[in-house]
């Protein structure tokens, strides 16, 4: 008798859940867009109620929809375009405006030794607090280590909630000596470095653009005002393993170095196109702009900006190749997709996506090299900059002094 009740209500739930999905989808049925997949729709939502009445395992209906959510993205066959659930949009969209989460140290993977280099460590992160150095070796974090588990998984080890702790282990090693050293790091929000300067000799310039997010033309606004405090009289651009971020922060570094021109065409998928043009004032500093096989999106696209105006001189290796623009589109719980929805070209109409950007000068770094541990005098490609500069700036002196009559 217990069982039939069980039953019946089982059944009755069900009939309730067809009913619900039958509403919902004679409802969306008239909205604007949604008739067209209808099918598409109803299918989903078959799939769901036959789970739920039919399926003798247990079944998680948000999973579900992640799951299919992932799969339409999937289907597009367009890497830049994704779906995030919704602790994981969280995070993004925070990335994206500039802040970070994490223990603050930022690695990249040595093949050879099978495990990840700290690079920079961020200030205000307690992997600061605890004194992990730049080219300090990232070991292990929570049992996962870098050998048996690969980067990958050390990497999501390392990440977590804001708050939470890891215990982590690094490597340290200085005059030949190795020590190792485990410690608990806490988890925070952190506001990204994304962009820094020095002066280097003969009063060049340079800053490096880690990131677009937000807040990197006010960084690098501030790197700039203070080489030119410190003399400076020429500059290097870095954006070598420059991850892209926003249109707006690209526009805002490139404004400083262009006259009032076209900047970026923006073509939607109706075909309209948008023009975004600089301002009319202008600096005209010597310029040289390094960029590498992973300098991405509007990393990229600012060198062969520069490139096609000439108004600095390009150096390095061949660009990702990348011409589509995202933006984030808020779905129902918190997820969100990143979908490719408009094609950028420059401003004499060339998609960088087949192509990328090939610098002025091609220079290569010595096998197995990371310019992040490079010192100025050992980075061929750096060199190589600073040395197009002093040549344009002493063909430049000739010529103004050509030009000039005796009275």
């Amino acid at each position: 008798m217990q069982g039939e009740k069980k039953a019946l209500l089982r059944g009755a739930a069900a009939g309730a859940l067809g009913m619900l999905l039958a509403c919902i989808l004679a409802v969306l049925l008239f909205l604007p867009g949604y008739g067209r997949h209808m099918t598409t729709m109803l299918k989903l939502g078959q799939i769901l109620d036959t789970v739920d009445r039919q399926f003798i395992g247990e079944a998680d209906a948000d999973m579900m929809g992640d799951m299919a959510a992932y799969g339409m993205m999937k289907s597009l066959d367009d890497r830049y375009s994704l779906y995030l659930p919704a602790e994981i949009a969280e995070e993004y969209e925070a990335n994206k405006y500039g802040e970070t989460f994490g223990v603050g140290v930022q690695c990249v993977w040595d093949e050879e030794r099978q495990a990840a280099r700290v690079y920079r460590i961020l200030d205000g992160s307690s992997a600061k607090e605890q004194g992990i150095l730049p080219g300090d070796w990232l070991l292990a974090a929570d049992g996962v280590t870098a050998a048996q588990d690969g980067y990958d998984a050390l990497v999501e080890a390392v990440r977590g909630k804001e708050g939470t702790e890891v215990r982590v282990t690094f490597l340290h090693v200085e005059n030949g000596a190795e020590s190792e050293r485990e410690v608990s790091l806490e988890r925070r929000r952190l506001t990204q470095l994304m962009a820094e300067g020095e002066l280097l000799e003969d009063r060049v310039g340079l800053i490096r653009i880690f990131s677009f997010h937000k807040g990197a033309a006010e960084q690098f606004e501030a790197a700039y005002q203070a080489l030119q405090e410190q003399g400076m009289e020429q500059l290097v651009i870095d954006v070598r393993h420059n991850s892209g971020g926003l249109v707006s922060e690209m526009e805002q570094v490139a404004d400083r170095f262009l006259p009032e021109c076209d900047v970026m065409i923006l073509r939607r998928k109706n075909g309209r196109e948008m023009r975004r043009t600089s301002g009319a004032e202008h600096d005209d500093i010597p310029l040289a702009v390094l960029a590498d096989e992973q300098s991405y999106s509007a990393a990229e696209f600012f060198a062969a900006l520069m490139q096609e105006y000439g108004r600095a001189v390009t150096v390095g290796a061949k660009t990702t190749g990348k011409e589509r623009a995202q933006n984030t589109y808020k779905l129902a719980g918190g997820s969100e997709i990143v979908l490719s929805d408009q094609q950028y070209l420059t401003p004499q109409g060339r998609a960088l996506g087949e192509t990328g950007m090939t610098p002025d000068l091609e220079v290569a770094l010595p096998e197995g090299a990371v310019f992040y541990f490079l010192e100025p005098g050992e980075d061929p490609q750096l060199a190589a900059a600073v040395g197009a500069l002093a040549k344009k700036t002493a063909e430049t002196g000739a010529e103004n002094s050509e030009n000039v009559k005796n009275p």
